[in-house]
């Protein structure tokens, strides 16, 4: 009797001694997705350097830079990019990043002083950027010209540029305007941006890489105070 009695009581405390281990161990953390890429890293002071070539051989190099981020009434942020082919050749547009849309609002030339709103926003890119994603965009542009934009996005694939090698995704865009179409082809590198670009309209083509890109990092509050600044 005795011995019945301690085997059960042996047994009840080897089975509370689990439970109490298996209730003590430490919940499993899910395991944090990380985000997917940005294919149009914009932000104050980012800034890349490009080379293009012509079919003719003919190089030239320009730079593009967000001088600006301008906090709009609705709440979005404005990046203006500056593109400067020369000290005296300079244009400026202006994107937006929101609701997973990359869109291209406003361009203005300095030296000539021509300036146009795209109406309706012309959308470049999508975020996240995925193998399939295809989209259109009718609107006007530079002196209120109608224009047709189709876009088509294929990869990953490897680019090689003389900043390095890209795993970039491949956006085609097919583009009508007054009757004339080029096909404007855009390879964009994960969290770096455009990497290499061609254009075709008919016998003309160019084809642009680029040579190097810095991507600063800011001051305490620096980014702050250049959203709200006053203009």
């Amino acid at each position: 009797m005795t011995k019945n009695w301690l085997l059960a009581l042996s047994t009840f405390l080897i089975s509370a001694a689990a439970c109490v281990s298996v209730s003590a161990a430490p919940p499993v953390k899910p395991t944090k997705k990380p985000p997917p890429p940005d294919y149009f890293p914009a932000r104050y002071k980012y800034s890349w350097k490009y080379q293009t070539t012509t079919a003719d051989g003919k190089k030239t190099n320009f730079s593009m830079k967000d001088i600006h981020d301008d906090k709009q009434s609705d709440g979005t942020i404005w990046h203006q990019f500056q593109i400067e082919t020369s000290p005296t050749q300079k244009f400026s547009d202006w994107y937006s990043k929101s609701n997973g849309l990359v869109l291209d609002n406003h361009i203005e030339y300095e030296g000539s002083g021509m300036k146009a709103d795209f109406v309706p926003p012309k959308q470049t890119l999508k975020h996240p950027l995925e193998n399939g994603d295809n989209w259109q965009w009718s609107g006007t542009g530079m002196m209120k010209v109608a224009a047709t934009e189709t876009y088509s996005v294929t990869g990953p694939e490897e680019v090689i540029v003389p900043a390095g090698k890209f795993n970039a995704m491949k956006v085609t865009s097919e583009v009508t305007s007054i009757g004339s179409k080029a096909t404007k082809t855009y390879w964009y590198g994960p969290n770096v941006g455009l990497v290499k670009s061609i254009t075709e309209s008919g016998p003309v083509k160019s084809t642009t890489e680029l040579v190097s890109y810095d991507f600063p990092k800011l001051l305490p509050g620096e980014l702050e105070a250049e959203i709200n600044r006053p203009r």
